[in-house]
């Protein structure tokens, strides 16, 4: 018995030690109300683990780890004051308790946009003998970032934010933008309340598109985009092109998914919207896709994906469209990473109409502590230039992820909480100077049938006369006939039209200065295959006074070999045509040599000589007035007319 109560002794005295060694008090009540809050914490009831961590300190205001504790949980609910308040009053009671305490205290004051201060407590963090290198290695660059931020404030950008407009922003949250070029769309998403309740006890929301068209220079009442594509779920992060037909965004949880979240696109044919189609392995993997931004020509796709292949925690990848198939589904290039990604996060990219020019936010880049906006420019060789922060106060301590830029390059469009009574709101401003992308204008007008004037779904390219490389392809609307295209101004660019049942349309011309987001129009009239129907090959170039076809005739002998492959059962006269200048004999001479030329280039590309003649008319069949220069140049034209279907 007396070893028995001597045992007891020995476990009640180590039990003592053991709990006098294990916190920094000893008042059981305060110990109790600890230990209580771990258990709620446990059950993730982050307000009633703080409550009893407050009565814990009311019992001894000195007990380190309920502190420590306090302040990890103001982090985890974003309270960057209380959690200041809190490692502020530990460090003043015991600084090497926890060294870290610095370092934390430190990232408080940086998420208040305190920066000399986070600054200090980063020095001082430093000097610790014993810190972790991942710790040592965050406040380097957490430095940096104070250092950076103190340099931008004292030298802020010209920015006069103000909301897009009150028809788009209520008190529900408003975000992530999307423009046409021409500026008269604006799609972006809404978080509304669903009526029901979760397991917290708190209203389930859910994300829809909305949309509101311009008219007079004011925003429409905001509607609901599509029930096609709007569901229970939440549907986000949506990116359109530049004439606003094809839609890439965001779903989660749909039986067709790859991964948690997957990229999905919609097609719109006149006013209404396709039923949403996954984009696919080569897009979409097992992990997270989010985040698209689609090029003005809907031939690239930028995304973010935490994939374990990347860089870092999320990166940002890129896509090419290989092909569209017959029955409308696209094909994707293998997804490859852009050599910007940082061991940390990039989100949100999005790129300008240009294509030359990529806005993205990253946590992992030098910046103002969060996450911060930064822009890259492509080089002709196709490689990215280093990553441009776009400074105070487009970026601020808080994060700012989601900014588009209108086509013409002198609006920046992003979402903000900076009036908190309203919720989240869409904002827009004059992006300065000096962040201005390359300027880009846009071409646009119907395609229809020449006599019935019904609108007609084509195929459309163009072309940069002096590199033949292909600078745009899109369709026209199959019921609207509608078409819009982005392109550099200043450029000569090739442009041809074509549809199934129809001759080709051809045409050059060179893309003027956009004045007041003024649209250059262009309608096309295709005539429908028919004998004796004729076509002016516009962009067939001949050297002066000779037949010799110039390179840049190329892609046009190469359009008019396509329709005549396609269409084998036609066949054709080449004509060659001159204005009145010089002799009658003369002009007969280049106009059958020139006719002559692109006879011999169309059998030298495989199209059998039976399908095809040739003719010169002189000046005998003019299209434009002989007594203008402008008319003589309408004059000088090669064609082809139909003689066989």
């Amino acid at each position: 018995m007396k070893h028995l109560v001597f045992i007891i002794f020995l476990l009640t005295f180590s039990f003592g030690s053991f709990a006098q060694k294990k916190y920094t008090t000893v008042n059981k009540k305060a110990i109790k109300n600890y230990e209580k809050a771990q258990q709620s914490n446990k059950l993730r009831n982050t307000d009633e683990a703080l409550m009893y961590l407050e009565k814990a300190l009311e019992r001894d205001q000195h007990f380190m780890e309920a502190l420590l504790f306090s302040a990890d949980l103001y982090s985890d609910k974003g309270d960057a004051n209380k959690m200041v308040e809190v490692y502020e009053k530990a460090i003043a009671i015991d600084a090497s308790f926890f060294p870290n305490a610095l370092f934390n205290l430190a990232n408080a004051y940086l998420k208040q946009g305190k920066y000399a201060e986070a600054l200090k407590h980063y020095q001082t963090f430093l000097n610790q003998k014993k810190i972790s290198d991942r710790n040592k290695n965050r406040s380097l660059h957490q430095l940096k970032c104070c250092e950076f931020a103190l340099k931008a404030i004292e030298n802020p950008q010209n920015l006069n934010a103000k909301s897009i407009s009150d028809s788009i922003n209520t008190n529900s949250d408003e975000y992530w933008p999307s423009l046409t070029a021409d500026e008269e769309t604006l799609i972006y998403t809404r978080l509304l309340p669903t009526g029901q309740i979760g397991r917290n006890s708190k209203e389930i929301y859910q994300e829809d598109f909305w949309f509101s068209k311009r008219e007079d220079d004011t925003w429409t009442e905001g509607l609901a985009l599509s029930n096609t594509i709007n569901t229970k779920g939440n549907e986000g992060a949506q990116s359109i092109t530049a004439d606003g037909r094809y839609m890439y965004f965001t779903a989660c949880g749909r039986p067709d998914g790859r991964g948690r979240c997957d990229i999905y696109y919609s097609k719109k044919v006149g006013d209404m919207w396709s039923e949403p189609i996954n984009c696919g392995a080569n897009v979409n993997t097992r992990a997270w896709e989010a985040q698209p931004s689609i090029s003005a020509d809907g031939r690239s796709l930028y995304f973010v994906s935490n994939r374990k292949s990347g860089k870092g925690k999320m990166d940002i990848w890129k896509s090419d469209l290989i092909e569209i198939l017959e029955d409308g589904k696209q094909r994707w290039s293998q997804a490859e990473n852009l050599n910007i990604n940082t061991s940390g996060n990039e989100m949100s990219p999005f790129i300008h109409a240009s294509n030359r020019y990529l806005v993205f936010a990253s946590d992992g880049l030098v910046g103002m502590g969060a996450y911060d906006l930064f822009q890259i420019d492509k080089s002709d060789d196709g490689q990215w230039s280093e990553p441009k922060n776009l400074s105070y106060p487009i970026n601020t301590h808080k994060d700012e992820i989601g900014l588009i830029i209108n086509a013409r390059g002198d609006k920046g469009y992003f979402s903000s909480d900076r009036i908190a009574a309203k919720g989240r709101d869409i904002y827009e401003f004059d992006l300065p100077l000096d962040l201005h992308p390359p300027k880009v204008n846009y071409l646009k007008g119907l395609v229809y049938d020449a006599v019935t004037r019904k609108p007609l779904e084509a195929s459309l390219i163009l072309l940069d006369i002096d590199t033949r490389d292909t600078i745009a392809y899109s369709q026209s609307d199959k019921k609207k006939g509608e078409y819009l295209i982005c392109l550099p101004s200043g450029k000569n660019y090739l442009f041809h039209a074509k549809a199934d049942g129809y001759l080709f349309y051809s045409d050059h011309f060179k893309m003027r200065e956009n004045e007041n987001n003024q649209a250059q129009e262009k309608d096309i009239a295709l005539q429908s295959i028919e004998i004796g129907k004729e076509v002016v090959l516009n962009n067939i170039f001949f050297e002066t006074d000779s037949w010799t076809v110039l390179s840049e005739s190329e892609p046009e002998l190469d359009r008019l070999h396509e329709f005549l492959v396609q269409n084998k059962n036609i066949g054709i006269e080449l004509s060659g045509h001159t204005d009145n200048t010089g002799s009658e004999i003369k002009n007969q001479t280049l106009s059958e040599n020139r006719a002559k030329a692109v006879y011999l280039a169309l059998i030298e590309r495989g199209i059998k000589e039976i399908r095809l003649t040739y003719k010169g008319y002189a000046s005998n069949k003019p299209i434009g007035d002989n007594n203008t220069e402008e008319g003589k140049a309408l004059n000088r034209r090669t064609e082809f007319k139909v003689i066989k279907k």
